[in-house]
């Protein structure tokens, strides 16, 4: 299936993957510095040793998801599960920063509006994705003309 829609969830799957995989590694090495990662937040960090080694098994995850995401990428109807699994990962993130917006906003100096703003990118991310997948499924099932 080499479809438009198609192209875009694969370009979007690829881009998470990107994502994930460059923050990840930066947790753990110095691909991007993580000032850099921090600013892209918008959080003030205080980079005490105790939060530099809490952020290494964060990295790892993020590698998994990168990595997970490149599966999902090169065959996006075979692995349904984890395509719905980033939808569901962006819904809960975007539901923490509702949830927990005071929280992130007193331990990361963050302003309530770049918070917010924060929200609606994962849950715009989350129904696009789910959006593009639910598409491509209908088209795969459509009969050929």
């Amino acid at each position: 299936m080499t479809s438009t829609t198609f192209k875009a969830l694969q370009g979007f799957l690829w881009f998470i993957c990107a994502f994930h995989v460059i923050v990840g590694l930066s947790l753990n090495i110095p691909l991007v510095p993580l000032q850099t990662i921090a600013d892209y937040y918008g959080a003030r960090v205080d980079w005490t040793p105790q939060f530099l080694y809490i952020v290494k098994p964060l990295g790892a995850f993020m590698l998994v998801l990168g990595g997970l995401a490149c599966v999902a990428a090169r065959a996006p109807l075979r692995h349904g599960a984890i395509v719905y699994g980033f939808v569901a990962l962006f819904t809960i993130r975007a539901l923490q920063r509702l949830v927990f917006q005071q929280d992130v906003s007193t331990a990361f100096a963050m302003a309530p509006a770049r918070n917010l703003g924060a929200m609606v990118v994962f849950f715009v991310m989350a129904a696009a994705l789910l959006l593009l997948y639910r598409r491509v499924q209908r088209q795969a099932l459509a009969p050929s003309r």
